[in-house]
């Protein structure tokens, strides 16, 4: 059983305590960073819009980095078997030249 710990995170104005695994805590506070960080941008890009809208652009963005990690993470094998394959490819080609 992972070992638990108790943290507060601030998230805006707002503090949040939870129960986490303690290997975890980095995580959920590098989240909070980037929640934290990211909120800001937008509200200094756009002042004039509800603190609502504000943290629904923030959540977009963080979810869309997540999308984009996740799935170059899932391209990655994909792209190490192409660059072999390519690499095995301009062997060949070069064995060929070389023969003829």
């Amino acid at each position: 059983m992972t070992p638990k710990q108790n943290i507060t995170l601030r998230i805006d104005c707002h503090e949040i305590r939870l129960t986490v695994d303690r290997d975890k805590e980095e995580v959920y506070r590098k989240a909070a960073l980037t929640l934290n960080d990211t909120y800001r941008k937008y509200q200094q890009a756009y002042p004039q819009l509800p603190i609502e809208k504000l943290w629904v652009y923030a959540a977009l963005e963080v979810a869309v980095r997540l999308h984009s990690d996740i799935r170059a993470k899932d391209l990655q094998p994909v792209v190490e078997r192409l660059a072999a394959l390519n690499s095995r490819i301009e062997q060949t080609m070069t064995q060929n030249q070389d023969s003829n």
